[in-house]
């Protein structure tokens, strides 16, 4: 009988880079410290050029896979979303409002704005632009999937729905392969640039609070 290979889930490895992000920033020499948050810079651009192409794929699948009724279930979709953020986000206000003030300190807040533009600079970073915003990926991605689940079949072929559906596999392959795997990279790098600028034990102490 063969034994399981033990593999660590995804929370673990961002707990573990949390923990490492902070022991690089507080023993390891800066030069090495500014490495790894070079890396995680090039992780974040590559994730911010992604995450456009990411709304429009799996959004556009989504809507496009509803046979009858898209239209007015997508309607209901955005209205309990909107709904509920805003719900959650008057009650967000009115307990930061209510109880916030009673156990933060404002030694602890000066704190905190005095490191706030403090950070770890790279050793060189590299743009990558989006190749659209989100909003406009998430407004695209309505509007090819409500016209791909009303007119697939009737007033046009599968062609585009063919294209969009490989297109999702291809995102798909790469939010498995590479965005998850390197995502606790991202996670080390911003701790080793907030703990050596001073910003992590400020923050984590008001956090856990929190």
């Amino acid at each position: 009988m063969e034994k399981k290979k033990f593999k660590m889930g995804l929370v673990p490895k961002l707990i573990l880079a949390i923990i490492l992000g902070i022991l690089f920033g507080q023993f390891l020499p800066e030069g090495f410290c500014r490495l790894v948050v070079t890396l995680s810079g090039f992780f974040s651009n590559f994730l911010k050029f992604v995450i456009p192409l990411m709304i429009l794929a799996y959004v556009t699948m989504g809507i496009a896979d509803l046979s009858q009724g898209a239209g007015k279930l997508l309607l209901i979709t955005v209205a309990l979303a909107y709904g509920s953020t805003l719900i959650a986000g008057s009650a967000s206000f009115l307990v930061a409002e209510s109880l916030f003030p009673s156990f933060m300190s404002a030694d602890a807040l000066d704190q905190i704005a005095a490191t706030a533009e403090v950070s770890l600079s790279p050793y060189f970073t590299i743009a990558i632009q989006p190749v659209m915003d989100t909003l406009s990926a998430v407004v695209l991605a309505f509007v090819l999937g409500l016209c791909l689940s009303s007119m697939r079949g009737k007033e046009i072929g599968d062609t585009l729905y063919n294209a969009m559906k490989d297109f999702s596999s291809i995102i798909d392959k790469v939010l498995h392969n590479v965005i998850i795997p390197l995502l606790p990279l991202y996670i080390c790098g911003t701790f080793t640039d907030m703990t050596i600028s001073g910003k992590t034990f400020a923050i984590l102490g008001i956090l856990w609070k929190v």
